[in-house]
């Protein structure tokens, strides 16, 4: 049998220690591929669309926080606002027949004073006058009247305009609403300044009505000014 040279095993060692480096090397290189190295194409596409599906993963869950903070209104605020648009339709009748029952209310009230202040001038002119009975103040009290009932006028056309323009899908139907309030009030106070100077006609054809001989005397019984102006 042929002897072996001494040097050849060593020189063995040290080439498998090589090949176990090289080796070691080539799966770290494998498992950890640095930037910008190349990688063999069937593991690049799979590290590849592991990565995309990770990041679209990420992703898709930003986008959907995205869209719950800055999307549509949430559910309920939507139709809260709804159902206040459908109360407020739902009642818009009730409503404007309301108003308008107070308007006419209103208009016969205004009938009413200037019937009696009508009846009291006739009185006066026909039954009074003819006797000699005369008021010095007669016609300050008669422009009085006719000054308060004057200013009436423009008052009940706001309201009705108020009530005309009045709807639900409008710009602030609230803000309309307080607004005819506020105008009926106007109305109200405009009717109980009215009502006044009718009074004061009515005491001072009273405070006549009696007199014999330029004696004042007695009590005038005349038309009571007492309806109420309240809607």
């Amino acid at each position: 049998m042929k002897k072996i040279p001494n040097y050849i095993f060593p020189i063995s060692i040290v080439v498998s220690t090589v090949l176990l480096v090289v080796f070691v090397s080539q799966v770290s290189a494998v498992d950890n591929p640095p930037s910008g190295q190349n990688v063999p194409p069937g593991l690049l596409k799979k590290q590849t669309l592991i990565s995309q599906q990770g990041t679209s993963t990420t992703s898709g869950g930003k986008i959907g926080q995205i869209h719950k903070l800055s999307g549509t209104p949430p559910f309920g605020r939507g139709r809260l606002e709804e159902n206040k648009l459908r109360l407020c339709q739902v009642k818009e009748k009730v409503i404007t027949n309301r108003s308008n029952n107070m308007i006419r209310h209103a208009n016969r009230m205004l009938e009413v004073f200037d019937s009696i202040a009508t009846r009291i001038q006739n009185y006066y002119l026909t039954r009074l006058v003819p006797q000699g009975k005369i008021l010095p103040n007669y016609d300050a009290l008669i422009l009085d009247i006719q000054t308060n009932k004057n200013a009436i006028t423009p008052l009940l056309d706001a309201v009705q305009a108020d009530i005309a323009n009045f709807k639900c899908d409008g710009d602030n139907p609230g803000s309309q609403l307080t607004q005819f309030r506020t105008d009926m009030q106007a109305v109200i106070q405009g009717l109980k300044a009215y009502k006044t100077p009718i009074k004061n006609l009515i005491v001072a054809v009273a405070s006549i009505r009696g007199e014999t001989s330029g004696n004042a005397s007695g009590s005038a019984v005349a038309p009571s000014v007492a309806p109420s102006v309240a809607p």
